[in-house]
């Protein structure tokens, strides 16, 4: 492993990385308040079938996104390879090169990294899940499932529960921004975007122009 090479293309790969990471949890909390508005407000129902069709697309896109993200595959840049070329790359030297000494000693740096490495393996049941889910369904058109019953067999033996999706989505951007920190002394804060307050103005413009059609209706009946 040629540092000189390495360390580049691990900054550069780790930045795309992030990106991915962070537009997969703006998805994800888009598709958290469709469904938790769609619960709450009445109004939105009126376009159930919308609102549901792009809840449904927004999660696939999620699952894609993360099984794509957490592939062990050494030849593509992803969370796995990318804990296991930091760990290799960041030496003494190294540590010393970029400075590290007013924000940690190098065992801490080194204890950091391999720690998310434990967390990466403790993650690893829900990975399994989602590579999966996606062999079968999303990336591929598995010749198995030929029916809807057999494609809910095939999600139910691997479910995907919500507190396990935000668990892989938050790790993932926890895990990049930490790398970020310790392999290149750059600190990261990411805002977590919510979606709320934008579908409760949508759900205020669906129910003004539900009440300006119903006057003009009434109107015209008077």
């Amino acid at each position: 492993m040629n540092p000189k090479v390495q360390i580049p293309r691990l900054k550069k790969h780790l930045e795309w990385l992030l990106y991915q990471a962070i537009v997969t949890r703006q998805t994800f909390n888009a598709t958290y308040a469709v469904g938790k508005m769609l619960y709450k407000t009445e109004v939105l129902l009126t376009y159930g079938d919308y609102f549901s069709y792009s809840q449904s697309i927004m999660i696939e896109n999620v699952q894609l996104q993360l099984s794509k993200m957490y592939e062990h595959n050494k030849q593509s840049y992803t969370i796995p390879t990318i804990i296991e070329n930091s760990i290799k790359i960041f030496s003494l030297k190294y540590y010393e090169e970029v400075s590290h000494s007013a924000q940690a000693s190098y065992s801490d740096c080194v204890n950091k990294l391999k720690n998310l490495k434990v967390k990466l393996d403790e993650l690893n049941d829900p990975i399994n899940h989602l590579k999966k889910i996606r062999d079968i369904n999303l990336a591929h058109l598995d010749k198995s499932i030929d029916t809807l019953d057999k494609l809910e067999d095939v999600q139910n033996s691997n479910p995907i529960y919500l507190i396990e999706t935000k668990k892989l989505i938050d790790f993932a951007v926890s895990c990049l921004t930490t790398i970020k920190l310790i392999m290149f002394n750059i600190d990261t804060h990411v805002h977590n975007r919510e979606y709320e307050n934008e579908l409760n103005e949508i759900a205020k413009a669906i129910a003004e122009y539900q009440q300006s059609g119903n006057l003009i209706k009434n109107y015209g009946q008077v």
